[in-house]
């Protein structure tokens, strides 16, 4: 598929915009009906994890090169055996990463909102630069440290409206949205040498089924767990396939052509469109000091995304 610019672009603020309202969508569910989140995420990994693994198979792909059993390398075509490092950063990029971020981030909708879980997920690159100086033995520099700081203060911000007496929003969701940031920052650095291997849905596809497998040990997917409705089971549906599916697909080829610096800067829009979601849809409102710590970590973001000469 020839992908110009312009619409790799398009697909990135598509992308974006879909999570942020998969993120809604999740609030809302939380709200309305007395659902386990714990279910829902674990229902969505496998769900998703299904979809994208079946999505290889229905194109005659072999979903089973990477744990080294036969088949052909998706990517580069060479003998697919596998090793013991393939399934090791299998395992880690999802135990590690994938299921950390993806459960963390869904938990703290549950615990506070969506922007909020959104924004606390977006101090990863702050993780990045923190581990690269540790790596590397090198100072961050200054723009580098502007960053930390402003991530800091849009935290600080967030979590307590600018009082050290108060916490507006409980112990447990900052927890669980720092946590998700930790994550997702393991999540980009772990799976680079695989992804160099195989595609990218095979490996998210693996991932997803993986993590999903194992909440299920501990949550029940086939005990219906929300409420019993066809607006809920929607929500549900709207989640797996609006919310993961589409979005991963279009960022995926987006970023290809569009490069992952700019697709990091595109991104922004996904906390964004949560805000504006949860206003228009769920008649939420934010405290001006809660936009000035979103606005800190966006411009965080925007910071880190320029890279260095």
């Amino acid at each position: 598929m020839q992908v110009s610019f312009r619409q790799g672009v398009l697909m990135i603020i598509v992308a974006a915009v879909l999570w942020g309202t998969s993120g809604v969508c999740g609030q809302y569910l939380f709200e309305q009906y007395p659902t386990d989140a714990s279910w829902m995420i674990t229902v969505r990994q496998l769900a998703a994890g299904a979809l994208f693994l079946g999505w290889l198979v229905f194109k005659k792909k072999h979903i089973l090169a990477i744990w080294g059993v036969g088949g052909r390398d998706i990517k580069r075509g060479d003998d697919a055996r596998g090793n013991a490092r393939n399934r090791f950063d299998l395992l880690f990029f999802t135990y590690g990463g994938l299921l950390g971020a993806q459960y963390g981030f869904y938990y703290t909708i549950s615990l506070a909102n969506a922007p909020t879980a959104t924004i606390l997920q977006y101090t990863a690159p702050i993780f990045l630069v923190l581990w690269s100086a540790y790596k590397h033995r090198i100072w961050p520099d200054g723009r580098e440290m502007t960053a930390v700081f402003l991530a800091m203060l849009g935290v600080f911000l967030i979590s307590t409206h600018g009082r050290l007496d108060t916490v507006v929003i409980s112990r447990e969701a900052l927890f669980w949205g720092l946590l998700s940031a930790v994550a997702l920052a393991i999540y980009t650095i772990v799976p680079v040498q695989l992804l160099q291997k195989y595609s990218t849905t095979l490996v998210m596809g693996w991932g997803q089924l993986l993590s999903g497998l194992f909440l299920s040990i501990f949550f029940n997917p086939l005990v219906w767990g929300t409420g019993r409705s066809l607006e809920a089971a929607a929500c549900i549906a709207y989640i797996v396939i609006i919310g993961t599916i589409i979005p991963f697909s279009l960022f995926l080829l987006g970023v290809k052509v569009v490069g992952p610096t700019k697709s990091s800067i595109i991104s922004c829009a996904e906390p964004l469109s949560s805000i504006v979601f949860m206003v228009l849809l769920l008649g939420h409102h934010l405290a001006p000091l809660d936009m000035i710590g979103m606005l800190c970590i966006i411009v965080t973001v925007l910071l880190l995304a320029r890279g260095k000469k």
